[in-house]
């Protein structure tokens, strides 16, 4: 069978690019993914897990659900979804579509409030997030996950990691300079595709602290 080409004199152009612009444009939407405010049902079920009403924690109008495409770890397209801060809801749709774009695997990625707000478990569980209200490791400050401004990515291959322990422990294989230098799936490191697509936004990567290392965590403020 023979693809026939029609012609559009006014144009000039062959129909066919046309065709191929277009389809080109639908599947670069697709890989952006979208955002909306967060829908009631979503919200009631963070209440009390992933937010909670006190002081200083963000309302309901200043974050937003992303719908993110992303390829997991043997490959196949996924959708998943994060919450976040509603001013950085664009620039990390674009941020994970590059990523996409780049081939880099991504193992899971929940709401937080299923795993009741307990980073353990998320972290345990390998799954990729964004907002929860909670104080940073071993400290006494909000976490800049609170402000829905921090993602942390396959926390089991990118593990937080200080002179005394690794977290989560899953992540242990992965913990050292000299492992960190051979390629595994869904590993961050220096000067990679996901490095790269968060620095083009603006935020920073956890990997380059200089006291403690989290390979996981990317953040606006970079702490």
């Amino acid at each position: 069978m023979r693809t026939r080409v029609s012609w559009h004199p006014a144009l000039g152009t062959p129909m066919i690019a046309v065709v191929a612009f277009i389809l080109s444009t639908s599947l670069a939407i697709a890989q952006r993914g979208s955002w909306k405010p967060v829908p009631a049902h979503v919200w009631e079920a963070m209440r009390g897990k992933s937010w909670h009403a006190n002081k200083g924690c963000p309302s309901r109008k200043s974050l937003a659900l992303l719908s993110v495409p992303y390829r997991d770890f043997s490959g196949a397209p996924q959708t998943g979804e994060l919450i976040a801060a509603r001013s950085e809801a664009g620039k990390l749709l674009n941020a994970f579509a590059e990523i996409y774009r780049a081939g880099f695997r991504i193992s899971k990625m929940r709401l937080f409030h299923r795993y009741d707000g307990d980073d353990d478990r998320s972290m345990a569980d390998n799954n990729t997030s964004a907002f929860n209200y909670r104080l940073v490791s071993g400290g006494t400050r909000l976490s800049e996950h609170s402000h829905g401004k921090a993602i942390d990515i396959n926390p089991v291959q990118n593990p937080y990691v200080t002179r005394t322990r690794t977290l989560p422990p899953k992540g242990a294989p992965y913990d050292t300079a000299a492992e960190r230098k051979h390629k595994r799936t869904g590993m961050i490191r220096s000067g990679d595709p996901v490095v790269k697509a968060f620095s083009r936004i603006g935020w920073k990567w956890g990997g380059n602290w200089r006291r403690l290392k989290d390979y996981q965590h990317f953040s606006k403020s970079g702490r």
